[in-house]
C-alpha cells in the first residue's frame, strides 16, 4: 500500500533534514547568547583571580610595613576575596586573632619581645603560605621568614613618628605641659648679618 503524499510519509532521511533545519535555527539564535554569557563568565573568574594575585602581591610588598595602609585594606578584603578557602580562612583568623590580642606590657625584655614578633611572624607567613598555594605558588614557609627586608631607617623613623604622635596627643589632651626655657643666646654669635661691602668711588683727577 503506497501512502500518498503529506507530511505524515516523509521517509527518515527527510526527517533528519527537519531536525537538522530545526537545531541549525536554534543555534542561531541560542548561539550569540551562550557565547556572551560564557564570555561574560569568563571575565568575571578572570577578575577574581586579578584581585586575588593583587591581594597575595600587596602582602608580600608590605610584610615589613605592616602598618601600611595597603597592608591593612589587603587584610581586610581576604574573607571576601578567598572565601572558597577554608585553609585560608583558617589562617586568616589565626592572625587576627593575633593582632587582637594582649600587647606586651611595658617594661618587657628583649627575650618577651623576640618570641611575641616571632609568634606573630609565623601565623602570618602561615597565612601568606595558604593565599600562595591557592594561587600556585611553591613558597616555603621558612623563606618567607628569613628573605624579607625592610631598612632599619624605616624601623627608627616609624619609631620616631608614634613617639611625636603620643606626644602630641597627650600635650593636645593636657595630659603632658610643654616645657618652656629661657633662650640663651651666645655672646659672640652676631645679632645681624655684617652690611654689604662698597667700594667708595671717587671722579678722575680729584
Amino acid at each position: 500500500m503506497s501512502c500518498p503524499d503529506g507530511f505524515w510519509c516523509m521517509q527518515f532521511k527527510d526527517w533528519l533534514n527537519v531536525a537538522i533545519l530545526v537545531m541549525t535555527a536554534i543555534a542561531i539564535v541560542l548561539g550569540p547568547i551562550v557565547a556572551v554569557q560564557l564570555t561574560l563568565r569568563f571575565e568575571v573568574s578572570r577578575e577574581k583571580l586579578r584581585r586575588k594575585y593583587n591581594t597575595f602581591h600587596a602582602l608580600m610588598k608590605t610584610r615589613r610595613a605592616t602598618l601600611s595602609l595597603d597592608h591593612v585594606s589587603s587584610l581586610n578584603v581576604i574573607q571576601t576575596e578567598f572565601h572558597d578557602d577554608e585553609k585560608v580562612i583558617a589562617a586568616y583568623k589565626k592572625y587576627i586573632d593575633n593582632l587582637g590580642g594582649p600587647p606586651l606590657p611595658p617594661g618587657s625584655n628583649d627575650e618577651s619581645i623576640r618570641r611575641f614578633v616571632d609568634q606573630r611572624d609565623d601565623v602570618f607567613n602561615e597565612l601568606m603560605f595558604e593565599i600562595g598555594r591557592h594561587l600556585g605558588f611553591a613558597l616555603d614557609k621558612r623563606e618567607l621568614a628569613k628573605y624579607s627586608y625592610a631598612p632599619q631607617g624605616w624601623v627608627n623613623m616609624e619609631a620616631e613618628q608614634n613617639a611625636i604622635r603620643q606626644l602630641a596627643v597627650e600635650l593636645l589632651l593636657g595630659k603632658r605641659a610643654l616645657p618652656i626655657s629661657p633662650f640663651q643666646p651666645d655672646p659672640a654669635a652676631a645679632k645681624f648679618p655684617p652690611p654689604p661691602h662698597t667700594a667708595s668711588s671717587s671722579p678722575a683727577g680729584t
